[in-house]
């Protein structure tokens, strides 16, 4: 039996320059803690591969030379036999990037950088198996990097494992075909046992336990902004004698975004809210709520408690309430105009239309002030 650990699309590097600075270095931080978590998953696994499918690090220029010694130092602490590394669109390798120039001086016998288009034997690291990249040598490519293997003389007694990157068609958003776009039939084509991917930062398949499946793509595995909609993730993969196949995905991420739209019409409606978020009560939360509706003078105010409460309960919280405004009643018509002025008996006519009625008081106030 044979068992991988599958993962790709970490980049490593990341900037998230949109977060304030403490927001911005704890998910930077946790891109690379991440590799910890999963290279201790694989341990406790007993895996015998840890696979990373391109996009290990966010770009190929700007790594510092600390981050990239920290990354190996990670993937060494594999107990299995061999870590692959293959070069994503994000950090391609054109033979002139010095970030896979660093890399390579660091590591150690563990890890093999798989960026060729040539089979690779695992026969030293005491496995039968050999691996097929389709590696990225550029950001942009209409071409993907797995033709070749269909000219190879495949040996049918290894197990025989491809490892690319880039845009599953049906699955990834390409329009353009910019991202080495494959299909999944061209996959099942080639002569291989199992296809390993990266590039797509949503899993497939979307089941989280497969049988005799030969595409997989884990899909980031530490989410990385609000249109993150899983936890982070990566397949354990087990291959036994006869080439069966299995598999399941492990949750890997440390944080988690959370991004929610609502209708409020009340006090109830904000306590609502707020339970939806009391309960994490986690430091690892990044959430955006996004509030419409109308709501009478008192209870508006009352949002910033509602507010705080959730701030205090998760590690960032950015609010987007444009289009939460105050509800125009016949009370506060004749709190804040004079009895018989023309703005008063205006509103009045005018109370019972009542998104009428706001789009009135709001042209009164912009031509008060």
């Amino acid at each position: 039996m044979i068992k991988v650990f599958h993962t790709a699309d970490l980049h490593i590097g990341m900037r998230f320059n949109s977060y304030p600075d403490h927001i911005k270095s704890l998910l930077q931080q946790a891109r690379l803690d991440v590799i910890n978590n999963m290279v201790q998953k694989a341990n406790e696994e007993g895996c015998n591969i840890f696979v990373v499918a391109g996009d290990l690090f966010d770009r190929i220029n700007g790594i510092d030379k600390n981050t990239i010694s920290k990354t190996v130092s990670a993937l060494e602490e594999f107990h299995g036999e061999c870590v692959l590394v293959l070069p994503g669109n994000h950090d391609y390798d054109n033979g002139m990037v010095e970030l896979w120039t660093r890399f390579n001086k660091d590591v150690r016998d563990k890890i093999l950088y798989i960026n060729e288009k040539k089979p690779y034997s695992l026969e030293d690291y005491g496995l039968d198996i050999t691996v097929y990249p389709a590696p990225c040598h550029a950001k942009h490519s209409a071409v993907n990097s797995i033709g070749w293997i269909k000219d190879e003389d495949v040996n049918k007694e290894n197990i025989n494992i491809g490892v690319g990157h880039g845009a599953i068609v049906g699955l990834s958003p390409d329009m353009d075909s910019n991202y080495y776009n494959m299909t999944i039939d061209e996959l099942i084509g080639t002569p291989l046992d199992l296809w390993l991917l990266g590039h797509t930062h949503i899993p497939y398949p979307l089941k989280d336990n497969i049988i005799n499946e030969k595409v997989y793509n884990p899909g980031t595995p530490e989410p990385d902004g609000l249109d993150c909609k899983h936890g982070g993730n990566a397949w354990i993969i087990n291959i036994d004698k006869d080439k069966n196949i299995s598999a399941n995905r492990t949750t890997t991420g440390l944080y988690k975004f959370i991004d929610k739209e609502y209708e409020v019409k009340d006090r109830d409606d904000l306590d609502k809210i707020g339970e939806d978020f009391y309960k994490y009560n986690s430091k690892n939360i990044i959430a955006r709520i996004k509030l419409n509706g109308r709501l009478e003078e008192d209870d508006f105010n009352y949002r910033q408690e509602v507010y705080k409460r959730i701030e205090e309960s998760v590690a960032y919280l950015i609010i987007e309430d444009n289009n939460l405004g105050i509800k125009i009643t016949k009370d506060k018509i004749y709190k804040e105009f004079s009895d018989g002025s023309f703005p008063q008996q205006l509103l009045l006519a005018l109370s019972d239309d009542e998104d009428t009625l706001q789009l009135a008081y709001e042209l009164i106030m912009e031509v008060k002030e």
